[in-house]
């Protein structure tokens, strides 16, 4: 399989044991070319990902910045760059995607530093992106990291918008019985272990930032839609997924950023009546999931206010 074409972006915040291992398992899938998103992390954790980059051909290495990277072009084996400020998932990766897109890579393979793949990913991506011209983006399926026999997600998710959530497809699983399994097909794909076509970026654009975290790659896959661009799991693409890093799994800012999001969503592609109700159901839910949690209803109920004030103009 030919990976000449295909970028792997990985972001990282404060986690730099977790992204080097993401970046080491990419040595089952073959060469490929590392572009590392630094959300600027604590300097203690990003001095480990410079030191790592330090011990690479340095011909086939860059070390660089936000504020610099704008202006290269060049592919490198590869790339380190910190931002100059946490921008969150889709801000950090708009980083890595942007120079990514000017070096000429026709693909994007986006990664969540706490994912390992497993051999066969990529070459099962790229297959699927090939199977349909109007492909845009395709997920793996994700196994749990400590029990990789128990599918996570089968690539994505269905989207509630009158309930303000999303529930993820063949989660819990045997991965055994994907085959048998009549699964539906998914409103938008996980962006943990997805591949992005160039066309995306030419027709659509980079994703939202303004959610900071969650939504963004819902959103994307929609405008993509309405341009006529599809999505597809890759049944044969696997990869491991721990707990999330970036928001310590189910904690208030979890609560906070993932209502906001919703709300955001909701705002932004469904009706006033449809982000009220949304807006009562989803802080309905939180106070439910959390009557032992008073700081997460907080923050939940904190996220979804301002998920509603929020103004897209």
């Amino acid at each position: 399989m030919n990976t000449d074409k295909v970028c792997a972006i990985i972001l990282n915040w404060n986690g730099a044991e977790q992204t080097l291992n993401c970046m080491r398992s990419l040595a089952a899938c073959g060469s490929i070319p590392v572009v590392i998103i630094d959300n600027d992390s604590q300097v203690a954790d990003y001095q480990k990902l410079h030191s790592f980059m330090l011990d690479q051909d340095a011909d086939e290495t860059l070390i660089t910045t936000q504020d610099e990277i704008g202006h290269e072009a060049r592919k490198y084996a590869y790339c380190l760059i910190r931002n100059n400020g946490n921008h969150g998932y889709a801000g950090g990766n708009n980083v890595g995607i942007d120079y990514a897109n000017r070096a000429g890579y026709e693909y994007f393979w986006i990664l969540n530093n706490d994912i390992t793949v497993e051999p066969r990913a990529l070459e099962a991506l790229m297959q699927t992106m090939d199977g349909d011209p109007r492909c845009g983006f395709s997920s793996s399926v994700l196994v749990y990291a400590d029990n990789p026999d128990i599918v996570q997600c089968v690539g994505g998710g269905t989207v509630y918008p009158w309930l303000g959530k999303t529930k993820l497809i063949g989660k819990n699983a045997e991965r055994a019985q994907l085959a048998t399994l009549n699964l539906p097909t998914p409103d938008y794909l996980m962006g943990a272990s997805m591949l992005v076509s160039r066309r995306v970026i030419e027709k659509v654009g980079l994703m939202d930032d303004r959610y900071f975290m969650y939504s963004e790659e819902v959103d994307w896959q929609r405008r993509a839609a309405a341009r006529g661009i599809t999505c597809h799991v890759a049944l044969g693409s696997f990869a491991r997924h721990g707990d999330s890093g970036s928001t310590k799994g189910k904690s208030h800012l979890f609560h906070f950023y993932r209502n906001r999001a919703a709300i955001m969503y909701n705002r932004k592609f469904h009706s006033t009546t449809c982000c009220v109700v949304s807006s009562l159901a989803l802080a309905s839910i939180t106070v439910l999931q959390n009557s032992r949690s008073p700081k997460n209803i907080r923050y939940g109920l904190k996220g979804i206010s301002e998920g509603f004030a929020f103004s897209w103009h």
